[in-house]
């Protein structure tokens, strides 16, 4: 009978992880030289996996301590929420309305974006109008009229049937007063 030896893997790499991340920190005169030419080294490594680069004992604040752009990260995003990044780690490494094009509807909840998170990326209503939420996930993120009109929306450049802009959002249209012959 063999042993099994994946179980054994598994729970030495993860106790190898967790030792890595638990280091206490080596001030030598090495170690801070190490770290100045090692800046680079995660930057080389971005074609790897995340499984690898977490068996290497990185984590998300690695990226942000080497300067890794947002734009940088290929991987899926589910990979990205699995390995531990935040919205806040996103926020930092330069996240831009157009990368919120790379989330589903799960991926807001996982990473607890609202309205207001959003509106931290300088999104503009066109932004908005061109991510596949409906008028009922919108409300459910929080966003309001007053959040629209902040990044830019209007009547016209709100895609919504007016029954949902009433009902999500509690905009009323203005009813027009007729006095004689003009219309105000």
């Amino acid at each position: 009978m063999n042993p099994d030896l994946g179980t054994s893997l598994i729970t030495s790499l993860n106790a190898v992880i967790t030792a890595r991340r638990e280091m206490t920190e080596d001030t030598s005169f090495w170690s801070k030289t190490k770290d100045f030419f090692g800046k680079k080294e995660l930057a080389k490594q971005l074609e790897s996996s995340l499984t690898s680069l977490r068996t290497q004992g990185y984590i998300p604040q690695d990226f942000l301590e080497h300067q890794i752009n947002w734009n940088d990260i290929k991987w899926p995003m589910d990979a990205c929420v699995d390995f531990g990044f935040t919205f806040e780690h996103m926020l930092t490494m330069g996240f831009q309305p157009h990368h919120f094009k790379q989330l589903e509807w799960r991926h807001y909840k996982q990473l607890n974006i609202n309205a207001e998170r959003m509106m931290q990326t300088g999104i503009a209503i066109h932004d908005l109008n061109q991510l596949p939420l409906t008028p009922q996930q919108l409300h459910q993120l929080k966003w309001t009229w007053a959040n629209f009109v902040t990044i830019g929306g209007n009547n016209d450049n709100i895609n919504f049937s007016t029954e949902d802009k009433q009902l999500y959002f509690n905009q009323t249209t203005v009813q027009s007063q007729k006095v004689g012959r003009f219309l105000f």
